[in-house]
């Protein structure tokens, strides 16, 4: 069964609940396998996590060196494990990080792309919410393999625990991909506005 990537979403080193989605969608589609891109160390601390949700693989990609700048890093990392492993698919968190990441790698590695899907049928066909919610579509990319990027909130988790195997990843950065550097990384403290794409249900008024 070949495999689905899987690139996690964490803050900190905590996975947020999107990633979890995308593990059960994944295993729609094949064999999921997390990608994990954070500062020297934090994999093990998220690795029982993964597997519990489903990773069968879990690639880390430690180290300043990619976690320390912008989106391309990430493109760079995806883009090599697409070359090495040739998945059935790539899934990514509709965040606007993710929509960038998800864009780029298709251009990078000559896939097509569906953003902010629903649902994933094992054919690799994405229901999209369009219009506010008044309107549904299914579309499928008519390259080998699709970039998704999944909405939070919409897949509900079936978790199936995994082997959670891990393989340390190493990737050389290009001069371009090193541009965008980050300086900082601010955690929101306790009591600021919560992460919406965390919560199962909403309610304003």
């Amino acid at each position: 069964m070949a495999e689905v990537l899987v690139l996690v979403d964490h803050t900190e080193g905590e996975i947020k609940k999107s990633t979890l989605e995308l593990l059960t969608a994944a295993r729609t589609l094949g064999e999921p396998s997390a990608v994990v891109i954070a500062a020297a160390g934090a994999t093990d601390g998220m690795a029982a996590k993964l597997a519990e949700g489903g990773a069968e693989k879990i690639y880390a990609v430690e180290g300043d060196e990619v976690f320390g700048y912008s989106v391309a890093p990430i493109v760079d990392v995806l883009a090599q494990l697409v070359a090495e492993k040739s998945p059935a698919a790539v899934l990514l968190a509709s965040s606007q990080e993710g929509k960038e990441v998800a864009g780029r790698l298709a251009i990078r590695t000559g896939n097509g792309f569906l953003t902010e899907a629903v649902d994933v049928a094992s054919d690799g066909t994405a229901t999209q919410s369009i219009f506010a919610g008044s309107m549904t579509v299914q579309s499928k990319v008519t390259t080998a393999m699709p970039i998704i990027t999944v909405r939070p909130n919409s897949i509900a988790i079936n978790a199936q625990a995994g082997a959670g195997t891990r393989e340390d990843v190493s990737v050389t950065l290009s001069d371009n991909s090193k541009k965008a550097q980050i300086l900082d990384r601010k955690v929101e403290a306790s009591g600021a506005r919560p992460d919406l794409t965390e919560a199962s249900k909403i309610v304003s008024g």
